[in-house]
């Protein structure tokens, strides 16, 4: 279109065409959407060697599509490069949970998190909880959602968002990682309607902690129960146990209780 830096624009057949994919390009998807609270989020998550990449979407439109939000990309630190890959994809998961916090905590419906690490499907088999896994399950007890395994090659991306602090090939082998603790929330989400429903007949008794669940008593059970399930036969003990549930929830003699 331009002939050198001092001529001026050939304004033809060409440039209008241009002009024309142009303006397409900037009033059609994937420009990013505003977020629509009355919709459900999805959240494609990838890890590579040295960053993290996500996508926040929602399907829109007509015909329906996944429409992108917003996009994160962040380089690992040293010693986040030195992760193991499962915990580098669950670091990716908290990460993205923290870029969104304000749309996703407390969001009308559960949303997906979709990463391409096989293994996360499948952290009730998983024994084990470090002390790193167990300040990531703190957090991510806020939020009700499902994983679901996409494969590399349809994740694309997060997969280009997660490689942009790397020119390297990946070797992203799967890996035994995290125990299912890591995710609690949303395994025991599901009692929290009838917990609420329940302190309508059985009120919280006076002094209780702020910021924290009571839980009626014919719930306490089927509530320790889910955790218990959720840890798996392997599970941390009860100490870790008591710490994850009262992130959320209370009751009197909860302690002796759950060492039961």
């Amino acid at each position: 279109m331009l002939k050198g830096s001092r001529k001026t624009l050939q304004w033809n057949s060409n440039a209008r065409e241009a002009f024309q994919r142009l303006k397409q390009a900037f009033t059609s998807a994937p420009v990013l959407q505003h977020p629509d609270s009355n919709r459900p989020f999805v959240v494609e998550v990838d890890a590579a060697d040295t960053g993290v990449g996500a996508v926040l979407s929602q399907w829109s439109g007509e015909p329906l599509a996944l429409q992108p939000c917003a996009y994160y990309s962040k380089k690992l630190t040293p010693a986040e490069q030195n992760y193991g890959i499962g915990d580098r994809e669950l670091l990716a998961i908290k990460q993205a949970l923290e870029e969104w916090r304000h749309w996703l905590e407390g969001a009308k419906h559960p949303f997906q998190v979709i990463t391409d690490h096989k293994n996360l499907q499948y952290l009730r088999n998983a024994k084990r909880l470090h002390a790193r896994q167990a300040r990531w399950s703190m957090f991510v007890t806020r939020f009700r959602f499902h994983i679901t395994y996409q494969p590399k090659h349809k994740n694309l991306k997060a997969n280009a968002l997660s490689r942009l602090h790397s020119t390297d090939p990946v070797d992203e082998s799967p890996e035994r990682i995290l125990p299912p603790s890591v995710f609690l929330a949303p395994i025991i989400w599901e009692l929290d309607d009838q917990i609420r429903h329940a302190t309508l007949e059985e009120a919280a008794p006076p002094g209780g902690p702020a910021g924290q669940m009571y839980v009626p008593t014919h719930l306490r059970l089927p509530l320790l129960d889910s955790a218990h399930t959720s840890l798996g036969s392997g599970h941390p003990g009860s100490r870790r146990t008591l710490s994850l549930l009262r992130q959320r929830y209370w009751w009197p003699n909860m302690a002796k209780e759950v060492a039961r």
